[in-house]
């Protein structure tokens, strides 16, 4: 009896072992199944990501192709043009190899905006790819306008681009000519100017355009002459941190140019509706007498009978007080005198029309506490303030000093010191940022407006932060050590991140040959020489170069009524965005 007792217990463990390798094994076949499910709707999800990209890339390389370059359109017929580019583009499909794939743009929503003549448009295009059920959609704006090609780029030249040292840049890069590479950074101490650090060689996270493969030269140490990289052992990741599907051609022979002189004749045409010829004649004349007083003074006259226009030479006098405090009819015309003094300068603070100021201006944030055009005067009337003088914009002041103006200068541009801007400058003179914290004006939406700096002379940008170790690493919100600026120079550039930090958001562009010196990590300031850490040269992160400059495509929203034109069309691509997550059909 015993021994059936044991064969029962046997039996029922066997069938409670049975029952639970059966359960383990459902478990491990449903794990399985439910991993290979997750991992192929995750390739599904990237293979859908990619293929949006890939049908945006398309849809802009059509508009490149459809409109870059076209020469004097008028609005009407660019309008139609548009309309009709857009119908063939949401006919158009992508082509892909993936089985149960598919790729269009389902929508294109468009903005007009006009300027005198001038027409452009803001295209955002919604691209849609779906792969075995999985769906995923991005969007991109696209600007097409007759803007000069420098604003596509966060930096380069119509000329030579040299970099030397470790340079990071975020955005597309320009050269002319010939992009001449080097790993050692020269720079200027105590009137030394043969000073050099060997670092690493820059990198880049953006395409680079260049006229030919050979026009990318890395400097022979040995003979002290640039050669092709690819007579050197060096590889494209090694010398700019990019790889060949990085590098496209573009001839300079297509590159859309602005002439600043021309660009401060349309924008002064615009300000106050004087003849252009009229005002070609005074700009001509002023730049052919060069280095003469008072050159500019038929310019003045000419734009101070334009319409809507106000004409000042600057403050009145500052009334003195009284030294008899008891009379009272000195003490009556001493308050209206201060009542008209300090109105002056409250006019500065909501500005409706173009301003003609006959001189030297200086925004101090003292007696001059901002300088502000109201969003209509600015932006829908395009009314400008006109310097016949130099302009120089140095805050003493504790508070902030807001500039939210268009500004056209005849002479030289001098900014130090922290300031707010909201605002396109064009200058015929020269432009010295000094000690500058340049920040853009932000709006209750949290973005950030910037300075877009056009200036026919050399652009120096110097001493910002210099020897400034605690500066961390970059950080385009927060860091006050970056300029939200976008320089431009119809002359030859040179700019340092050695001992200086040169932090830049938006770009720099110049006409002649630009240079860049820059290191990594700490420079302290050395008595004979600059002291870096050696150890970091080469082992620190890009994003604690002290020269990055890190391209920003909203200028073209933020400032769009003061950017330069041209008669060519032009195709500007903006930044992809994902709109949501992935979406797997059931």
């Amino acid at each position: 009896m015993g021994s059936e007792k044991e064969r029962g217990y046997a039996l029922v463990l066997v069938l409670f072992m049975i029952l639970l390798l059966t359960i383990l094994g459902t478990a491990v076949v449903s794990s399985t199944l439910g991993g290979a499910t997750r991992a192929e709707t995750r390739e599904n999800d990237v293979q859908s990501l990619h293929l949006a990209e890939k049908t945006l890339n398309e849809a802009a390389s059509f508009l490149v192709t459809k409109y870059n370059g076209r020469e004097d359109i008028a609005p009407e017929e660019l309008s139609q043009l548009m309309q009709a580019g857009i119908d063939e583009l949401q006919r158009l499909t992508t082509s892909t190899d993936l089985p149960g794939a598919s790729g269009r743009i389902t929508d294109v929503t468009t903005e007009q905006v006009s300027v005198g003549e001038q027409t452009s448009y803001k295209l955002n295009l919604t691209a849609e790819a779906v792969v075995n059920g999985v769906t995923r959609r991005l969007t991109q704006q696209v600007t097409i306008g007759a803007y000069p090609d420098f604003l596509n780029y966060a930096f380069g030249s119509e000329n030579n681009v040299i970099i030397n040292g470790a340079a990071y840049g975020m955005g597309n890069i320009y050269a002319g000519r010939d992009f001449l590479i080097d790993n050692t950074a020269k720079y200027i101490y105590n009137n030394d100017p043969n000073k050099t650090k060997d670092t690493k060689y820059p990198f880049f996270n953006g395409n680079i355009l260049i006229q030919n493969m050979d026009s990318i030269k890395v400097l022979d140490k040995i003979t002290g002459n640039y050669q092709p990289y690819s007579r050197t052992d060096l590889t494209l990741q090694q010398i700019l941190g990019v790889d060949n599907s990085k590098i496209q051609l573009r001839d300079q022979k297509k590159f859309i140019s602005i002439n600043v002189a021309e660009s401060f004749i349309d924008k002064a045409e615009e300000a106050t509706n004087v003849d252009r010829n009229s005002i070609k004649a005074a700009v001509d004349y002023a730049l052919a007498h060069s280095g003469e007083e008072g050159r500019f003074n038929n310019l003045a006259a000419v734009l101070k009978n334009g319409s809507g226009v106000t004409a000042t030479s600057g403050p009145p006098a500052k009334p003195t007080l009284p030294t008899d405090l008891d009379d009272t009819a000195a003490m009556d015309a001493y308050n209206e005198a201060l009542k008209e003094y300090d109105a002056y300068f409250v006019q500065f603070n909501s500005f409706t029309n173009t301003v003609l100021f006959n001189g030297d201006l200086k925004l101090d944030g003292l007696d001059y506490k901002s300088l502000i055009f109201t969003d209509s005067a600015k932006q829908d009337n395009h009314k400008w303030l006109i310097v016949n003088g130099d302009l120089t914009i140095s805050n003493y002041s504790s508070d902030p000093l807001v500039v939210k103006a268009n500004i056209l200068v005849t002479g030289n541009v001098f900014i130090s010191d922290s300031v707010k801007v909201d605002s396109t400058i064009f200058t015929l003179g020269s432009t010295t940022i000094e000690d500058a914290q340049i920040k853009g004006v932000q709006t209750e939406k949290g973005e950030r407006k910037q300075l877009i700096m056009i200036s026919k002379g050399p652009v120096l940008v110097n001493k910002v932060d210099s020897f400034n170790n605690d500066y961390g690493t970059y950080n385009p919100e927060s860091n006050p050590n970056i300029l939200d600026a976008f320089f431009y120079t119809d002359e030859d550039a040179e700019l340092y991140g050695v001992g200086s930090i040169f932090w830049l958001r938006g770009g720099f562009f110049s006409k002649g040959d630009l240079t860049i010196n820059a290191v990594l990590g700490k420079a302290t300031d050395g008595g004979s020489d600059i002291i870096f850490d050696a150890r970091l040269q080469n082992t620190i992160p890009f994003n604690e170069s002290r020269f990055i400059i890190n391209y920003d495509y909203d200028f073209f929203e933020n400032q769009y009524e003061g950017l330069p034109r041209v008669k060519k069309l032009s195709v500007i691509v903006g930044k992809k965005q994902l709109l949501f997550s992935p979406v797997l059909k059931k």
